[in-house]
């Protein structure tokens, strides 16, 4: 018998790509969404209280039809210790966005940012945290010793803050 030379291609009932292709594609759309994201950092400089283009371009992302591989994507950039700049301003412009993911999801990135030796994606994951604000980032704060002098006075002004 014949093998059909697209049946990688097919799951019933329809045609589908091959796990192998939607691999590729997946990865492709994340390096699409994330050179769309340093372009707009590069850009435009990320200032505090000033709303900036990656926000929109997050914010849409997040609103898709794909918004929990987005979430996926966001995480992965937020923790990139390989380019902690592009990871900061990432998790800066996600802490700006309106509550995404679920409590867990969020309560996630900020733990692990804070678990990074950079201070610039623990400084950003400080500011998400108060962004998001509620109790479960109040005891992420209050949990997490901070080294660096400035950031740690900023935590407790935040822990108060997120008291109230």
């Amino acid at each position: 018998m014949r093998e059909n030379p697209f049946s990688a291609f097919m799951e019933s009932p329809g045609l589908r790509p091959a796990p192998e292709e939607r691999s590729l594609v997946e990865r492709r759309e994340r390096e699409r969404f994330a050179a769309s994201l340093r372009s707009a950092f590069e850009t435009d400089s990320l200032e505090d209280g000033v709303t900036h283009p990656a926000e929109e371009i997050i914010g849409g992302a997040l609103r898709s039809t794909d918004g929990q591989r987005v979430l996926g994507w966001l995480e992965s950039f937020s923790r990139d210790a390989a380019q902690p700049d592009f990871a900061a301003s990432v998790l800066r412009c996600l802490g700006r966005q309106e509550r995404p993911g679920k409590p867990p999801w969020r309560a996630e990135v900020v733990e692990t940012a804070l678990d990074s030796d950079d201070v610039r994606i623990r400084d950003a994951a400080v500011q998400a945290a108060e962004s998001w604000g509620g109790p479960d980032m109040r005891n992420i704060l209050r949990a997490h010793s901070e080294s660096a002098r400035w950031l740690h006075d900023h935590i407790r002004d935040v822990v108060v803050d997120l008291e109230e």
